[in-house]
Formats: C-alpha cells, sequence, structure tokens
C-alpha cells in the first residue's frame, strides 16, 4: 500500500522510537519535567501522522480531531470515561496539566511533514510492523507504569527545631497537597472521616493519614503507616524528629533494580523539604 510509505519518514519513526524509549525506560529512570512532556510531543506527532497514513484522503480531519481529543484529554471533563474503563479493568491513567497543550505545535508539524511529497518505499511486511508497533506505544503512553510495590527499612531520622506539634501540623498540609494533586490526576480519592485516612475509591491501602495536632502530648510518640511509607514522630514543644522507617521501593519486572534510593531521596524532596519550609 503506496499511502503507508509515508511512515518511513525519519520524523515519524523517531517519534515513535522517543515514545517507547520515554514511556518504558526514560520516566522510570528519569522521571523529570522532560520525560512528563517528551511523550506528549512525540504522541501528538506519531498518533495523527498515522492515522493520516491510514486514511490520507481524511487527514486535515484526523489532526483537529487529534487536537480536540487532547484537549479533552486533558481536562476533568474525560474522568468519567478514564473511570468507566479502570472498573472494567482496563488501566488508564493521565495528568491533568493544561501545558501540555504546548505539545500541539506537534500536531502541526505533523500535517505539514505528511502533507509533503517526500516518502520512503516500504516493503509490506514492514510498513505492517510500522503499524502495529505504533499502536503499542500510544497503547503503552496511557497505562500506568508496570511496577510492582515493596517496602524496605530504612530507619532514618530527620531533625526540626520546632515542636512536635508543629511538625505534625506541616506534615498534615504536605499530606493535604500531594492527595489534592494525585487527585486531580486520578479524580478517585477518597475520604474516611473516622479514621482520617484518604485510599484510593473501592480500596484499602492508606495513601494519607492526617492526625489531630492539638491532642499530642510531649510523651506520645506517633507511628502511622501509608501507601508509601512508614513514619515514627516523637519530640517536645521545642525539638521534633520524624523517622522514616521504611519506604515503598518499586520494582521493575524488566530491570534488575529495586530503586532503594530513588524513593528515598523522592521522599526527602517531598516530604521533608516541604516540611522544613516555613509557613
Amino acid at each position: 500500500m503506496r499511502r503507508l510509505n509515508k511512515l518511513g519518514h525519519p520524523v515519524f519513526l523517531i517519534s515513535v522510537l522517543t515514545l517507547i524509549l520515554n514511556d518504558w525506560w526514560w520516566k522510570s529512570r528519569f522521571h523529570n519535567n522532560l520525560t512528563g512532556k517528551l511523550s506528549d510531543f512525540a504522541g501528538l506527532f506519531a498518533f495523527p501522522f498515522l492515522l493520516s497514513a491510514l486514511w490520507p484522503r481524511k487527514s486535515k480531519e484526523v489532526h483537529l480531531i487529534t487536537s480536540l481529543l487532547f484537549l479533552w484529554w486533558k481536562t476533568l471533563f474525560s474522568q468519567p470515561f478514564i473511570s468507566l474503563f479502570n472498573q472494567w479493568g482496563v488501566p488508564i491513567q493521565r495528568t491533568v496539566d493544561l501545558t501540555d497543550n504546548l505539545a500541539q505545535v506537534s500536531i502541526l508539524l505533523s500535517f505539514f511533514i505528511f502533507n509533503q511529497q517526500t516518502a520512503v518505499k516500504l516493503k509490506p511486511v514492514l510498513q505492517q510492523v510500522l503499524v502495529v508497533v505504533s499502536c503499542l506505544a500510544f497503547m503503552a503512553t496511557t497505562l500506568p507504569p508496570r511496577v510492582n510495590r515493596k517496602y524496605v527499612d530504612v530507619n532514618k531520622e530527620y531533625q526540626f527545631d520546632f515542636s512536635k506539634r508543629e511538625l505534625v501540623s506541616r506534615l498534615n498540609m504536605v499530606q493535604l497537597k500531594e492527595i489534592g494533586s494525585l487527585n486531580d490526576q486520578s479524580g478517585q480519592i477518597d475520604f474516611n472521616s473516622q479514621t482520617n485516612t484518604f485510599h484510593f475509591h473501592g480500596e484499602t491501602d492508606t495513601l494519607a493519614q492526617l492526625l489531630d495536632y492539638e491532642r499530642i502530648k510531649d510523651q506520645d510518640t506517633l507511628i502511622f503507616h501509608t501507601s508509601l511509607s512508614e513514619i515514627l514522630i516523637s519530640g517536645d514543644n521545642t525539638h521534633s524528629t520524624l523517622k522514616l522507617l521504611s519506604v515503598c521501593r518499586w520494582v521493575s519486572p524488566f530491570r534488575n533494580k529495586d530503586y532503594r534510593e530513588k524513593a528515598i531521596r523522592v521522599f526527602e524532596k517531598r516530604i521533608i523539604k516541604r516540611i522544613k519550609k516555613p509557613r
């Protein structure tokens, strides 16, 4: 099929390769803003380009619909759709971030390059391989990371020059911000008012637990467990200590690495660093 010769364009091949490498390797290795945006830029070029190769007479409509669908996908209006598929056992995820729409420039680039006359002659079998690989790359970018969750002992202490009540109060605020961000992404966080815990809808794992700092006494030692860590808090009315007893480590089934040190660094960046900031 001559129309699929378009798939041999170097920019399309680079986009698909970037999408695969980013979703299956770079995101878990680097986990930064660049890897978070890279899939959007690569995907928004490759996706309409592939569909246009399949239906070349509908190229303009394909690129326009792709743009509108991406706008919808990056808002909370798409959450009912995602929740429905998750209930059916099909894991889908996305992050609500309107700045991701900057990647729509890739759609314009895709339309411009596709409508050029240049094409590489491909054998039919190679055309079919590219179609299948591209579809798998698009599916992978919407699936949760394929990792297993395990816990490892840490026993690392963090000292603070303010009271235990203040530490608990700051920890509560940090957890509320974390839950707010997570809820923006999933829209499926429930709160149990009896236990003051947050958890995913339909699950029992504690994502965060709010502590009543007004009832805390100097002699109290607090231990609480979440799906990400186990923490011990001690101190008095002038100083306090947070001891990280254990932390969740993410284990990839494709790589012999447990990410223990990375899990500790993430905890320190997202929890300890924010606790230390003056309110």
